[in-house]
């Protein structure tokens, strides 16, 4: 592990049990838990305010898009929607150094909703949260999601089964449920290939197949899978030839 990726290596894997699933702005993401990139943070660094911490430089409510009710002419303006905006200075103590970072965070106050006009009362909270947590990304924490590996079913599915495997109580059972799982889905691959109508969905088949079996970090497992499509492929072509 170089120096400049120590940090980096350690927090870059993501507890999948602090995620859960949000919407923004009609966008699907993946949404971290403050409080335990906190707790990862003083894992690394030490206690908030000995070994990392953030003083707020600025903060202000910014205007934004004008708000209407209504339709023609009965159509009226409500004002314009308040923006609660922070600026931080986030710092943090490594080897004796320290480090500091400035960052935003953003949050709706006033806003339309549904049910009328709306004020979040939490906004500035919610503020600072999301500055931190964009402070501590800059410096690897959950790097996997906001890389957009989280958009990928597999990549969690494989976090999700290394984090069973460390909480069971019988570390041996799951471990062998497992394996069996994983025997079960590789035998399951090379039916199917064998039962393929064409090249393509052969190839198609072997292709979906090792992208998740690679995801899931299972190196031979994936060359077990193509060395069956070779094998296929190689009978055809001797059977037309």
């Amino acid at each position: 592990m170089s120096t400049n990726m120590q940090i980096w290596e350690k927090v870059s894997t993501t507890d999948t049990r602090y995620t859960k699933a949000a919407e923004v702005g009609g966008q699907k993401i993946t949404s971290l838990n403050g409080t335990a990139m906190i707790m990862k943070a003083t894992e690394i660094f030490g206690p908030v305010g000995i070994g990392f911490g953030w003083s707020v430089m600025e903060e202000r409510f910014d205007p934004g898009a004008e708000m209407f009710v209504g339709e023609g002419d009965k159509r009226a303006s409500l004002g314009l929607e308040l923006n609660h905006t922070i600026k931080i200075n986030f710092w943090f103590e490594l080897d004796g150094k320290r480090g500091q970072i400035e960052q935003y965070g953003c949050t709706k106050y006033l806003y339309k909703s549904k049910y009328g006009t709306t004020t979040d009362g939490e906004a500035p909270k919610k503020s600072l949260t999301d500055a931190i947590k964009k402070s501590l990304s800059m410096l690897g924490f959950s790097a996997d999601v906001f890389l957009g590996m989280f958009d990928d079913d597999e990549y969690v599915n494989q976090l999700k089964d290394e984090e069973k495997l460390d909480q069971a109580e019988d570390k041996i059972a799951e471990e062998a449920r497992q394996k069996q799982e994983r025997l079960d889905y590789i035998k399951s691959i090379i039916d199917t290939m064998a039962g393929a109508q064409s090249p393509q969905e052969l190839k198609k088949i072997h292709d979906v197949a090792v992208r998740k079996l690679t995801l899931r970090k299972d190196t031979k497992g994936a060359e077990r899978v193509s060395l069956e499509w070779k094998r296929i492929t190689d009978a055809d072509k001797e059977a037309t030839a």
